[in-house]
Parts: structure tokens; sequence; C-alpha cells
């Protein structure tokens, strides 16, 4: 319809796909590589976690679904602090603890759970997750390449020889990762990250909102060269 301005999918849409790949492989070509996976939305349960008592997991699970709508959080916090006393080595039962706290509105002991899960658990990659969405949403975005080691590729998280991983370990991690890469400027590898969840799910709120981060960055570059343009006259 005329006049009509298109919505943040469709201007997207009109990118050149290929071709930000192909600047990226050429700079970088072992990402062809390290970057091939298999994606399942098949159960995948950590190993620890595999090892807890059947009623105690599904007692768990109910706690992490009232967390999603956050209901009765201050029980569930006790219960689960409980739960994390009786299974200190499940790193599930910690992130669940933090997402409770962020949920109650308890902001400093939201952050020192992000920072106790990741210490405890060095290579649980949701704690990493996590804490990365933290430093997007504080502006501290410099703090990610030293917490993931430089490591912007989930297959370089796990032994090598690993190729399937679960669909919400593969969303969590390319949103935190294409979130920094556009505020760090790196807009290409922003696009890659944006490209995957797209093809996930083109309407998950964790595409939109990298969408949309793209695109104000690409609206600031294109005011700023404006504003240079302009005083140029």
């Amino acid at each position: 319809m005329k006049g009509v301005l298109p919505d943040q999918a469709q201007l997207l849409s009109t990118v050149d796909r290929q071709k930000i790949l192909n600047k990226i492989y050429k700079s970088e070509p072992e990402l062809q590589d390290i970057g091939k996976f298999y994606i399942t939305d098949d159960p995948m349960e950590e190993e620890n976690w595999s090892k807890m008592l059947p009623k105690d997991k599904q007692k768990i699970l109910k706690l992490n679904a009232k967390i999603k709508k956050s209901i009765n959080l201050k029980k569930v916090i006790f219960e689960l602090t409980n739960y994390k006393e009786k299974y200190q080595e499940v790193p599930t039962i910690y992130n669940y603890l933090t997402m409770a706290y962020h949920n109650a509105n308890l902001p400093e002991k939201y952050y020192d759970s992000l920072i106790e899960t990741v210490e405890r658990f060095p290579g649980y990659l949701f704690g990493k997750i996590s804490l990365s969405e933290y430093y997007l949403n504080n502006n501290e975005f410099f703090k990610i390449p030293r917490l993931l080691d430089n490591k912007f590729e989930i297959t370089q998280h796990y032994p090598t020889g690993k190729e399937i991983f679960h669909i919400s370990e593969v969303r969590g991690f390319y949103f935190i990762t294409g979130r920094y890469f556009a505020q760090a400027g790196k807009i290409e590898k922003a696009y890659r990250s944006y490209f995957l969840l797209n093809d996930l799910d083109n309407n998950h709120e964790t595409t939109e909102i990298l969408g949309h981060e793209i695109l104000k960055y690409e609206l600031d570059i294109f005011k700023d060269g404006f504003n240079i343009r302009k005083r140029k006259k």
C-alpha cells in the first residue's frame, strides 16, 4: 500500500545475505567449518541433571514453569535454594534460581547468582549466555569477549566432534553474540547471527530483538553520515 513503511522483517529481508557471508568467509574462512552443526528440539539433558531423582526433576521443572509466569516467586526461590543445596553439582538449578531472582526484581541476588554460576560451572554455556545478556542490557558488552574466551561459534565451546545442539542453546548463544556484534559495530557478523535466528523462527522474540538492534546500528550510521554531509555544505 502506498505510503506505508515496510516493517523490520521486510527491511532485513532485502539485505544481500550471500554477499555478507562471502565477505565474512573471505576474511575468516575457518568459520565455514566451525560454524557447521545440526540443531534438534529433542530433549538433551545435562549430565548431572540426568542423574537426579525423577521426582525432583519434575518438581524443579514445575518451579521453572512458575518462574516463566512470575508466580509465587518467593516460595519458588525458597524451594530452589533447597534443591541447590541438595544437588550442588547441577548447573541447571543455579540457572533457574538466577532467573527467579531476576523475575522477582532482586538485582543484587540476580547478579551474584549469575557470577556464581559461571565461576562454579565454567563449561556451562547457558550460564555464560545469561551473564552475557546481563552485560548487553547494562552497556557492558565489552566484557563478553573475555567471558566467552573470544569463542563466538557454539562448536568452539564443546569437545571436537560434537555436532548436535539443542535449539534453545543455539538460539540463546547466537542471540547474545549477534547483539554483541551489533553493539560492537561488527555488523556483518551481527547479520550472520540474525540469519541463523531468522531461519530458526522469524517471529521469535530473539529474532525480532536482534533485528531491531541491527537496524538501530544501521540508522545511527546513516544519521552520522547525513550529519557529516550536512556540516560540509
